[in-house]
């Protein structure tokens, strides 16, 4: 296995934007995003600061709580 996916890698800055807008957008203060999504806190802080991911799984949960597709699309969340 190559050391490539043992390494986080820096979210793109317009996508931690799009996640930070769609938060706000949506009302969510960082705490009812986390629970939700069931990450820390500091996760949520860290994707709108286009931080490495450590978590993809948990970057998916953020993003599909507030209707974002991992490719920068937004779709609807028909679980809510």
């Amino acid at each position: 296995m190559s050391d490539l996916h043992d390494k986080s890698t820096p979210l793109d800055a317009a996508l931690a934007a799009q996640i930070h807008a769609a938060r706000v957008r949506g009302a969510y203060s960082i705490e009812t995003l986390s629970a939700l999504a069931q990450v820390d806190p500091e996760a949520i802080v860290g994707l709108e600061n286009g931080a490495p991911i450590a978590d993809v799984g948990a970057r998916d949960r953020v993003m599909n709580v507030l209707g974002l597709h991992p490719d920068g699309r937004r779709y609807r969340n028909r679980d809510r």
